[in-house]
């Protein structure tokens, strides 16, 4: 099959160079917002480290990893919702900060998350907490409740949002301190495009329990990186991960190998990620990160909701200028608009 060109707008030179200004100014932001919360610091544990197939958790695991790098932090310790020691956290961290992975889980949606989340703040109480970047989300009054419980007994939590919206409902929910801060992603920098487009449309839709009502209307054909069958390499990922957290006396041993394998992983879904949308001329997606990397590859693309409203919290706070980035209501208007982009 003969690729497409790419599409063009009529000023796409300054729209790249707009857009590229855009993408650095907010990696610019976060390493404002979030280093002086650094200030002093060598070592951090991570956790909530991604081990599944949601392309844009393996952008944010990398962002933070280069953020850290940059602020001369080192990861001592790593975990994935399913091997979290308190007995080795506590043995690995010395004098330094605990960081809860950014993301879409501050909320009752994914309960797990959460779950990991209020456990660490009760293990630790006095350790300092960061939540990197997150979505906050509760729908249920208990759950609300039970995250202020857990959040106002810790001594020394930092939450950090990713969108306006969301920094209010903790300023008015919880006594941590609090600051908005954009998505951990952008801590990458600009992506050359893999692949050269071979469809004038890629339309990357969820499938999950946060996709909207309209997620699969239209018709184009949608695909969903989350849904994909994991590669040898993800899952001897996971498998490793099953293994250190069934015989828990190995994780001294395995904690570091993991963490590199962990790596090496998620530069494969991203890799893999940002093929699948650069096979398109244009892009249409209810995903964030769907949205964040089109961004990063300077693809022109349309933004549809999720279930709760994210994506438009996160487009209205932070990106709504980006000239290859438009709003729709609906499916039907992100069909037109990407045939604007291609006529």
């Amino acid at each position: 099959m003969t690729p497409h060109p790419r599409v063009r707008t009529a000023t796409s030179t300054d729209a790249d160079r707009r857009v590229r200004t855009l993408v650095h100014a907010l990696g610019e932001r976060l390493d404002r917002t979030i280093r002086p919360l650094l200030a002093g610091v060598t070592r951090a544990a991570l956790l909530d480290v991604p081990t599944h197939q949601n392309v844009g958790d393996s952008a944010i695991h990398l962002g933070t990893l280069a953020l850290l790098r940059r602020a001369g932090v080192r990861v001592c310790y790593a975990c994935s919702i399913a091997t979290y020691s308190r007995d080795t956290l506590a043995r690995r961290l010395g004098d330094g900060v605990i960081l809860l992975s950014g993301g879409g889980s501050l909320g009752d949606l994914w309960p797990l998350h959460q779950q990991l989340r209020e456990q660490v703040l009760a293990d630790f109480p006095d350790v300092p907490v960061i939540q990197l970047p997150q979505s906050l989300h509760f729908r249920e009054a208990a759950a609300l409740a039970r995250a202020r419980a857990a959040f106002g007994a810790h001594r020394r939590l930092t939450l950090l949002l990713r969108d306006n919206r969301s920094l209010a409902a903790a300023r008015n929910t919880f006594d941590a301190p609090t600051d908005v801060c954009p998505d951990l992603a952008f801590a990458l920098g600009p992506l050359s495009r893999p692949v050269a487009p071979r469809a004038r449309v890629v339309w990357l839709a969820r499938r999950d329990r946060e996709a909207a009502p309209h997620a699969h209307a239209g018709s184009h054909p949608t695909v969903d990186w989350a849904a994909r069958r994991g590669s040898p390499l993800s899952r001897v990922e996971r498998l490793g991960y099953r293994v250190t957290s069934a015989h828990p006396r190995i994780e001294p041993y395995a904690n570091g190998p993991l963490m590199r394998l962990g790596v090496l992983a998620c530069r494969e879904r991203v890799r893999s990620g940002c093929a699948m949308l650069a096979a398109g001329d244009t892009v249409i997606t209810d995903r964030l990160h769907g949205h964040i990397l089109s961004l990063l590859l300077g693809i022109p693309h349309a933004v549809l909701d999720n279930s709760y409203g994210k994506v438009r919290w996160f487009y209205e706070t932070w990106t709504h200028e980006a000239p290859i980035a438009r709003w729709a209501e609906t499916p039907a208007d992100a069909v037109r608009t990407v045939a604007q982009w291609a006529s």
